[in-house]
């Protein structure tokens, strides 16, 4: 079930974030099991938006929450000083 859970995870983040040139991936970091679906946190390596002319990457996390029939209902963007929550669903 996890493997279906990262992979849901994966190829929601490339669709919503275009995710689709050399150098650009999403990697899942965690995945936790809630009482009525997944809560899953994702590192993705993007093309910089403000340099689009050059090859330049950032990291950025994601929360993606998923319900108990792998239908992602969430997802947001994790500033680096924000606690990491698995809250309850």
């Amino acid at each position: 079930m996890i493997n279906e859970v990262k992979e849901k995870v994966q190829q929601f983040l490339r669709d919503a974030l275009e995710i689709n040139e050399p150098g650009e991936g999403v990697k899942i970091i965690g995945i936790t099991k809630v009482s009525n679906g997944w809560v899953s946190e994702a590192e993705v390596i993007e093309r910089e938006p403000t340099l689009p002319a050059h090859r330049v990457f950032k990291t950025e996390r994601y929360v993606v929450k998923l319900n108990k029939d792998l239908e992602v209902y969430s997802f947001r963007q994790q500033s680096g000083n924000e606690p990491e929550e698995a809250e309850e669903l």
